[in-house]
């Protein structure tokens, strides 16, 4: 992106910018175990310790390589199943980088090479006094209430102390824990600085509250079905980053669609959602992996029988009627469209949304339980919600990408925060400064099939703490988040 389109957007106020990055690689990761013998076996994930005081609404990381270095002789690379990862998701959720690769037993020492980030995709809104920093080789400031972008960060390998011991027929999993807190720094000016001290650190040992038999749980996985054995298995493909999941399907995983299927999303008719799925739907996929790189599906969540071109990000208000911003987070191109298809629409791009003709609304319950409300026109568009949007007339033009919206569906949002008054059912929670237009004292409401990470219930959440929450927001009439995960750091 060249200077010219460099610009601060006014929360509230202007439209958003076209935001680009370079696009993602397509290597696929496939559930099961790698083969070598007598070899070990080694499965890597990445997630985000919840950042306290950040109003990131993207954040590309480069994934340039992982390794495992002998006392003596050449690392051995264990290759990420995708280039890049979007990082703000990572809150609560967890992205797949190796699956069960097959390593010589031995004692290592693990490195992690990330970046280059890149100085026109990082997005932040300032919600504080204005921040002057350097972008692009120039002075840069970024007033109060702006979307902004992030400097660039440059490409480093951190080199982990102590070492992993790795026997024969050993299956390991490594977690590596992102903190974007320790990364973006204020000291002399905003700038973003992997060389920071606990940029990211590694467990190996499951965090509490997973499923039992679970390393890790891999969830919200949205992508096309490329192939579909009813009963037996599942592939998907996202259509960002082009990264592969293939998930064994059991009597035990649950299917849904969003409520409304007959006028809006999913258009399954008289189909069951199980019946919905085939070769084409677009679907989120939520999955236990185990230490050995068994992925099995715990949940397909159809969005689409037939896929269609479709956006998801985070939305704000402009200063044009009718339509609103959209960061995009996930896309999917089915028509061909060139815009929509191209690798610099990916994540951290803004779109133009006109909402003059939208009169369906949807909300992916998936498995909450009475079925939260509060979401069913225009006036229930709040700053900060997370939507998956069906799209016509993608274009781009002078203020960038625009394109009209004819169905949305109300997904569930990341946001860090802080609980106070918890109890079994509800707490209430202070999110990010810049979701704004709730009640004084939002409400996060919990159910009885919320999940935890980091703790086994509710009584683990802290009073005072910083949390992350995987939730529907709603409007303010009713309790403000529907809270389908809780992550407890």
């Amino acid at each position: 992106m060249n200077s010219k389109r460099l610009h601060v957007l006014l929360l509230f106020l202007a439209a958003l910018p076209l935001f680009s990055c370079s696009g993602l690689g397509d290597r696929g990761i496939k559930g099961g175990g790698g083969g070598g013998g007598s070899n070990a076996h080694v499965s890597v994930s990445l997630y985000d310790t919840p950042p306290s005081g950040l109003n990131i609404l993207s954040f590309t990381l480069p994934i340039a390589g992982i390794s495992l270095k002998p006392s003596s002789g050449s690392a051995i690379p264990l290759t990420p199943a995708v280039s890049s990862v979007e990082a703000t998701r990572l809150q609560t959720d967890s992205a797949l980088l190796v699956d069960a690769a097959s390593v010589t037993p031995g004692t290592y020492t693990l490195s992690v090479t990330v970046g280059p980030t890149t100085a026109s995709s990082n997005v932040f809104i300032n919600t504080g006094s204005s921040i002057t920093y350097t972008l692009n080789g120039s002075s840069f400031t970024c007033p109060n209430n702006a979307v902004c972008f992030l400097p660039a960060g440059a490409v480093t390998t951190i080199t982990f102390s102590g070492s992993l011991t790795l026997s024969s027929g050993e299956d390991l999993w490594i977690g590596l824990d992102l903190n974007l807190n320790n990364a973006i720094t204020t000291s002399g000016g905003l700038s973003v600085d992997f060389t920071q001290a606990n940029v990211l650190s590694y467990v190996t040992t499951p965090r509490s509250g997973l499923p039992a038999g679970a390393a890790e749980t891999i969830e919200d996985f949205t992508g096309a079905v490329t192939a579909y054995t009813s009963g037996s298995s599942i592939t998907v493909q996202n259509g960002v980053s082009g990264q592969t999941i293939t998930a064994a399907l059991t009597t035990g995983t649950e299917y849904d669609v969003p409520p409304v299927v007959a006028t809006s999303y999913a258009l399954c008719g008289n189909l069951t959602a199980q019946g919905c799925i085939k070769v084409g739907s677009t679907v989120s996929l939520s999955a236990v992996l185990s230490t050995s790189g068994t992925l099995t599906a715990t949940e397909v969540d159809v969005l689409d029988h037939t896929s269609v071109d479709e956006v998801e990000g985070v939305i704000y208000p402009t200063s044009t009627v009718n339509v609103f911003g959209l960061i995009l987070a996930d896309k999917v191109s089915a028509s061909g469209n060139a815009v929509l298809g191209a690798s610099t629409t990916t994540y951290g791009t803004g779109i133009l949304l006109n909402v003059a003709s939208l009169s369906n609304f949807s909300i992916d319950t998936k498995s909450l339980s009475p079925a939260p409300i509060g979401f069913a026109a225009t006036s229930d568009l709040l700053a900060g919600q997370r939507v998956r949007v069906q799209v016509s007339n993608v274009a781009s033009g002078a203020s960038g990408i625009t394109a009209n919206a004819t169905n949305m569906l109300l997904r569930y949002s990341r946001l860090t925060g802080t609980a106070t008054n918890v109890s079994g059912t509800s707490f209430d929670f202070a999110p990010p400064s810049y979701v704004t237009a709730f009640p004084p004292t939002p409400i996060a409401y919990l159910y009885n099939t919320t999940q935890y990470d980091g703790t086994t219930s509710a009584s683990g959440v802290p009073a005072g703490s910083t949390i992350a929450i995987r939730a529907l927001f709603l409007d303010n009439t009713q309790p403000t988040f529907a809270v389908e995960k809780v992550r407890v750091p």
